[in-house]
């Protein structure tokens, strides 16, 4: 007899990003993006030149932005970390969620000094300017 699975409810980062969000409502915190905000996705990769096959989905609208990152995992035991930051009002969550939908939270959502917010920017930022590898990469 086999193990049961546990339900897949999140199967991508698109996914992680709505549950997220809906979750966050469910908790009515500081403001957050309302259901039927557009999103725009990009690929961040990894600056460690050992570790390049390291990703990230970055989800922007507007002063929103929403970092997702995941381990190689099968679906069922796949987590995606989450950093959720506005950039004008500095609010801040971190925390993560499991594919049968389970919600972890790493900091409690708040809002950060404009120091705080100008490094997390800056880092986003960095990211954002990486270039994807070469083919043949990772480390092959």
């Amino acid at each position: 007899m086999t193990p049961d699975k546990p339900p897949v409810k999140i199967r991508n980062a698109g996914q992680a990003v709505d549950a997220i969000l809906e979750y966050l409502r469910e908790q009515k915190t500081l403001e957050v993006p309302a259901q039927n905000t557009r999103w725009r996705e990009k690929t961040l990769y990894s600056g460690e030149s050992q570790d390049y096959a390291v990703t990230s989905r970055l989800f922007t609208s507007g002063e929103w932005l929403i970092e997702i990152y995941q381990d190689v995992a099968p679906l069922s035991r796949t987590v995606y970390q989450v950093r959720l930051f506005q950039a004008t009002r500095h609010y801040y969550w971190h925390g993560s969620i499991h594919a049968n939908g389970e919600v972890k939270e790493a900091t409690d959502y708040r809002i950060l000094s404009e120091e705080e917010s100008r490094k997390i920017a800056n880092e986003i930022l960095l990211k954002s300017k990486i270039a994807p590898p070469r083919p043949g990469g990772y480390g092959h």
